[in-house]
């Protein structure tokens, strides 16, 4: 067991080790344009896209745009899966109308939420239709918005606006020029405060809490060899749920190979109130993954008025939230400090979140963009959207615009592509 961890850790640093990922890279570049050579653009395209969303290199990231840019029509070949027979099932939450078409030509917002499901609506839905009485919201799940699955959307000539918190998606989305329309929001700015204020007066009963899945990505490995490396004995608590073959089961023997098991309580699939619950009955909250799109649960911490700490190498959305009223971004040599020094602060991150990115504030500045866009394109713009929250799907604030909204959620159903 004990030749079985180390060699599962072992692949594991090797998948992370920088100038390993460099080489695969360059590797990768050189098989895109070979396929590009022999006319294979559209498999160029899914090669070269790949560099782009793992490079941190920016010289490699420009190579693949000014690919792109030169080969649109590559991006635009059919890429994607047959219709999903269970799409219907996501409408009024992960296909969620945040404002019905109006008299007029006044069109109405539709919210597209998780990169599977923007994947879903090129291949199920009349887009042509759809666009004609909806603007389109996307919110990836996932940073690395190079994707052909993704850049198909450029086909056409109505503006989609698409939830880009992550600074280099923002930036990329920029250079593009096409009709995706960057907006510096993400999943994770989308908290419903009301739901952590019952728990706030909890005492307090761990020091860390991790609230992730058990999948090696989220690299729990690292929080274990800091705790048998570190100088006093922490109380922990780690949140999950089963994740890319990764059980419970495996976090308890990684902790046990670390000699850590004692300090660990491993609580699963809560419900989200109880997520709550226990964020607020602890005194930091950490991140360990390397990239992620916009995570939420650190975003939840820092609601439940809990201090946070994000790994400064970390790509995702949730780094713009970290600020000095919120929290500290940290290297993984120095995790316990950053750890220690929160636990002897006096940070109250919920009073800068509730002015900043809860589900009101971000439902107001969505609708504010849009009807600015509106507005200087001389289109109607009469009604406001819904506001909204992820909690943690997609969810209306008010259960008056959810009935309201009700009959344009079903009423999706028309635009389904026949077969």
């Amino acid at each position: 067991m004990r030749l079985k961890i180390l060699s599962s850790l072992l692949y594991q640093r090797t998948s992370e080790n920088e100038w390993v990922v460099h080489s695969g890279l360059l590797l990768l570049i050189l098989v895109g344009f070979a396929q590009a050579l022999i006319g294979q653009r559209v498999k160029a395209v899914k090669v070269l896209s790949q560099v782009h969303r793992t490079s941190r290199s920016q010289w490699m990231r420009q190579l693949v745009e000014t690919y792109i840019r030169a080969n649109r029509d590559a991006v635009h070949a059919d890429l994607l899966p047959s219709v999903s027979p269970n799409i219907t099932t996501l409408f009024g939450n992960r296909l969620m109308v945040l404002k019905a078409p109006a008299p007029e030509g006044e069109k109405g917002v539709l919210l597209v939420m998780f990169t599977e499901m923007i994947r879903l609506l090129h291949s199920s839905m009349n887009l042509p239709q759809l666009l004609q009485d909806y603007t389109l919201v996307f919110e990836p799940s996932w940073s690395g918005y190079c994707h052909p699955e993704f850049l198909q959307f450029t086909h056409f000539s109505e503006e989609i606006f698409v939830l880009a918190a992550e600074e280099n998606d923002f930036a990329f989305l920029q250079r593009l020029g096409s009709n995706l329309i960057p907006v510096d929001l993400g999943p994770c700015d989308w908290v419903d405060p009301r739901v952590a204020a019952p728990y706030l007066p909890n005492s307090k009963e761990f020091d860390i809490v991790m609230n992730s899945n058990w999948a090696a990505w989220k690299r729990h490995y690292v929080l274990f060899r800091m705790l048998a490396r570190a100088k006093q004995r922490y109380k922990v608590v780690l949140i999950g749920v089963k994740w890319a073959g990764k059980t419970a089961g495996d976090i308890e023997t990684l902790a046990d190979f670390y000699g850590v098991r004692g300090q660990i309580t491993i609580l699963e699939r809560l419900s989200y109130e109880k997520v709550m619950d226990v964020n607020c009955r602890s005194k930091v909250s950490i991140l360990l993954s390397l990239k992620e799109g916009s995570n939420r649960a650190i975003a939840e911490s820092v609601f439940c008025n809990v201090p946070v700490v994000v790994l400064s190498s970390h790509v995702g959305g949730i780094r713009k939230n970290i600020v000095p009223q919120t929290g500290v971004l940290t290297d993984e040599r120095h995790l316990e400090s950053a750890i220690g020094g929160l636990l002897c602060s006096s940070l109250r991150p919920r009073e800068w979140a509730m002015k900043n990115i809860s589900c009101f504030i971000s439902s107001d500045k969505l609708n504010a963009r849009l009807r600015e866009h509106a507005l200087r394109k001389g289109r109607p713009w009469t009604k406001e959207i819904a506001g909204r929250s992820n909690s943690p799907e997609s969810k209306y604030i008010c259960d008056a615009d959810a009935e309201h909204l009700r009959p344009w959620n079903q009423g999706l159903a028309n635009y389904l592509r026949r077969v």
